[in-house]
């Protein structure tokens, strides 16, 4: 299995597609159908991270090839690298360095989850990434986890804003919910996405903000919504046992059942309606910000939150100044257009036209009372 043979064409018999980002065209190939599946259950509905399908286009921006391979294949293919090319590291995520091999036509890059030890390998040239790796469950992952990357980055490079945050819709209006990691963001959303009426839910951990004639765009980005029991109890869900999700559930011996245990529940876009009952919204325009506190021990609480406070919370969770996720350009995307980002002193001095509130809640009760005063706020 000779790199040269392996991007010289489309693989015989895969699945070809074509996806707008933004303004840009990415040609997705694929010769599996699991892949192809999770790609489409990820960006889901259309718009999410600015992706939508779109016809065939004869010159598109980058083309990305999936082939799933043996493992035995996927060994040797690192090997040959390994002995024709210049060694070197690059920063897969952040703080997480994988090896890479150059050489004058095409560099190859290991890659391999932080969580695994079975590796894959991806091999750049002019206008397209191939991917080569085994056929699993965790190898279906990595064609999402590239095209997420791409839309991303493109979407930074055109000056999206990058928040720390969870966030959902109420008449037609996004409310972003900020908080440091641990705070109940994604428990906040969902459960007022549950609770409104006219509402739905956007996404969870990080969304893009972009400048418009009369305020901010907001476009979720398709990360799985992480939740634990224990914040499923806080919304009075007790039918997840019979759930079938993609992840499956939590194993048993985790610690999803504590509070804020670090394993949790993930559910795609797709699984939140299916089994939460909520419509997944993937754009609205910026309505107001909550800036939440989860906490079983804690007492109600429900505040306009002060100016301080808020540019406070949110110039800790912004992740154009610090993204805790993407490391280097790696795959060094094309981009047509780029622009910088509004300052977050502009976004902040918009937001003083907005709602901006704080809550705490540790109970199902809670939340109730808290989609009530929220209502009444905003209605005023």
């Amino acid at each position: 299995m000779l790199v040269s043979d392996l991007v010289a064409r489309d693989p015989d018999g895969a699945t070809t597609r074509y996806l707008s980002v933004r303004d840009q065209a990415l040609k997705i190939v694929t010769t599996s159908p699991e892949a192809n599946g999770l790609v489409s259950e990820t960006f889901h509905p259309p718009g999410m991270l600015g992706v939508t399908e779109t016809r065939p286009q004869p010159e598109p921006d980058l083309t990305v090839v999936d082939l799933a391979q043996d493992p035995s294949e996927v060994a040797e293919l690192l090997r040959q690298a390994a002995d024709t090319g210049e060694p070197g590291e690059y920063e897969l995520t952040r703080h997480f360095r994988q090896p890479r091999f150059d050489t004058d036509t095409h560099t190859v890059f290991v890659l391999r989850d932080a969580n695994s030890d079975e590796p894959a390998a991806l091999i750049r040239t002019e206008g397209r990434a191939t991917l080569v790796r085994p056929r699993s469950g965790l190898g279906d992952r990595w064609l999402t986890r590239i095209v997420r990357d791409v839309s991303t980055r493109i979407a930074k490079a055109q000056g999206s804003l990058v928040l720390h945050s969870s966030a959902f819709v109420h008449d037609d209006g996004a409310y972003l919910v900020i908080g440091d990691s641990g705070a109940g963001k994604s428990t906040t959303a969902i459960a007022l996405a549950r609770l409104l009426p006219a509402s739905g839910w956007m996404g969870n951990d990080r969304m893009h903000l972009d400048r418009r004639a009369q305020g901010y765009g907001v476009t979720a980005c398709p990360l799985p919504l992480a939740i634990n029991k224990g914040s499923l109890d806080v919304m009075g869900v007790t039918d997840f046992a019979s759930w079938s999700v993609r992840a499956g559930l939590p194993a048993e011996g985790s610690d999803w059942d504590r509070f804020q245990g670090e394993d949790k529940l993930k559910l795609s876009s797709r699984e939140v309606g299916r089994y939460l009952g909520v419509r997944v919204v993937p754009q609205a325009p910026l309505a107001g910000v909550i800036l939440p506190r989860v906490d079983l021990t804690a007492g109600y609480s429900f505040d306009p939150a002060s100016p301080a406070h808020a540019a406070e919370v949110i110039t800790r969770n912004c992740f154009s100044l610090d993204d805790n996720l993407y490391g280097e350009d790696w795959l060094d995307v094309p981009v047509r257009r780029r622009a910088a980002p509004p300052s977050l002193d502009a976004f902040l001095e918009h937001l003083a036209k907005l709602p901006v509130l704080r809550c705490s809640v540790g109970s199902a009760a809670d939340v109730t009372r808290l989609a009530a005063d929220f209502t009444a706020h905003v209605r005023k």
